[in-house]
């Protein structure tokens, strides 16, 4: 999130709401898409020249701000900024974000992060409310490339938010036309403000505070796990499975392996070449169109439970007591990087570990909850007993202590003992006896499993042999 659209969000949740983005697809015509080519062009080349003259201000023991980047861009001339002036202004803020992100990278301890100095050949286009768009007497949306230039027109986007009400355009903000290379189609993203419930955190000045910590438990398999501990004591494990991500990466991975195999022997250029590189990006749209409704149906889960846990523990706080919600995630950051390098683990895993979306998962599941991700170590968190403490290595999907005779799922172990580590600032000290856990397995998705289609199949053909028909058939 930029720091234009950043002020914005810190406003709106000053008032009860939240900033959220609703993505459109739109069709343009012949003229209208050259002309949105020609703009995301030129909004590239307005991102390199900065970073250029970003790096010569450096090179030269110059420190220029934020306002520094946008009065280099507003004062170029208006032939070498061919789109909209807060277009242009955009690029300039969107680069001294990227500029503070690495910064904040590099203070937190990570390698390897560089400040912008990749040139861009492509860039969307941002237009701002009033001024980059309007909508006309018609019921058109109008997008300005600029003072001189004809403007592009779309049909009026229609949306609805996350209770079914459609957004009025009284409550939209920055609109983002964005070009998707595998659909081959734009799309509008267009901010707007809602009202969603969002567990609080630490608030100053208020009375008597009650801190419930969540622990996250990040994995491949299943996404997040998350664990708590309930009012009565019990320690509160949700699974959240995430094989439908993994069937839907393993089939595109497929496709696009099959594809490239027959592209391979084709010549560049030749009908079938083109033919198959269709296919591959249609391939590719399918399947990020399907893993995008899937971390939003993990992460929407995660974001209910942590509510949930809020609620039940304001419900049972005394009066005058504000119970705040704390978000602890295992620390797995990097985990993916140097495996090739370093043949730690087989190129499946590997390949696995490099699809993985755990950033993104912890991105929206911020956003949904309006707090704060924070992070902790957690090593040897899936090995260690979190009852008696003791550590053996763990094959398969559940841990079994041969001290105690505890047998908990994998992932809730790993969940239990982050938690254990906040509770103790990074100390992880064995619950003891008076350990108890209560699992629940959610699906991201609603769907069945093998068994449940199985039974089903089962029970059509009895259905279909004592001549009662199908479902629904008369």
């Amino acid at each position: 999130m930029s720091t234009r659209r950043g002020v914005a969000g810190r406003s709106a949740a000053a008032a009860g709401e939240r900033v959220l983005t609703a993505v459109v697809p739109v069709w343009l015509d012949r003229a209208d898409h050259e002309a949105a080519h020609r703009g995301c062009h030129a909004s590239a080349l307005l991102w390199n020249r900065c970073v250029a003259w970003l790096r010569e201000e450096w090179r030269a023991g110059r420190r220029p701000g934020r306002e520094d980047v946008r009065r280099f861009v507003t004062a170029l001339p208006a032939a070498e900024r061919p789109v909209h002036a807060h277009t242009a202004q955009a690029v300039a803020y969107d680069l001294w974000d990227a500029v503070e992100t690495a910064r904040a990278r590099r203070a937190g301890g990570a390698t390897g992060v560089r400040l912008p100095w990749r040139e861009k050949a492509y860039r969307p286009l941002v237009f701002t409310r009033n001024f980059g768009w309007r909508t006309g007497p018609a019921g058109g949306l109008s997008l300005s490339l600029g003072r001189g230039r004809r403007r592009i027109t779309v049909p009026l986007p229609v949306f609805t938010d996350r209770e079914g009400v459609v957004v009025d355009p009284g409550r939209w903000g920055e609109i983002t036309l964005c070009w998707d290379g595998d659909a081959r189609m734009w799309a509008l993203h267009v901010s707007y403000r809602s009202s969603v419930g969002t567990a609080p955190d630490s608030p100053a000045g208020r009375g008597e505070e009650r801190v419930v910590t969540v622990a996250v438990d990040e994995g491949v398999i299943n996404p997040l796990t998350l664990v708590h501990r309930a009012p009565d004591g019990v320690h509160e494990v949700t699974v959240i499975n995430g094989r439908s991500g993994r069937s839907i990466k393993r089939g595109r991975n497929k496709a696009v392996g099959r594809l490239s195999s027959m592209m391979s022997r084709c010549r560049n250029g030749s009908r079938r070449h083109r033919r198959l590189a269709a296919a591959k990006r249609k391939t590719r749209s399918r399947a990020k169109a399907r893993l995008r409704d899937f971390n939003h149906q993990v992460t929407a889960k995660a974001a209910e439970v942590v509510r949930a846990a809020h609620d039940r523990h304001q419900g049972a706080a005394p009066d005058g007591v504000t119970v705040v919600v704390r978000v602890v995630v295992g620390d797995v950051r990097g985990i993916e990087q140097r495996t090739a390098r370093r043949r730690r683990v087989h190129r499946s895993t590997r390949q696995q570990l490099s699809q993985w979306d755990r950033g993104t998962h912890e991105h929206q599941l911020a956003y949904k909850t309006g707090l704060e991700v924070e992070h902790i170590s957690e090593a040897y968190t899936s090995q260690s007993c979190p009852r008696c403490g003791r550590r053996r290595k763990v094959r398969g999907r559940w841990y079994a202590c041969g001290e105690c005779g505890l047998r908990l799922h994998r992932d809730a172990v790993g969940g239990v003992n982050i938690l254990t580590l906040a509770d103790n600032d990074g100390t992880l000290v064995p619950v003891g006896p008076s350990l108890a856990v209560r699992v629940t397995y959610l699906r991201a998705q609603p769907g069945w499993g093998p068994l449940q289609r199985a039974l089903h199949s089962r029970h059509q053909r009895a259905r279909g042999r004592a001549g009662a028909g199908r479902r629904g058939s008369p």
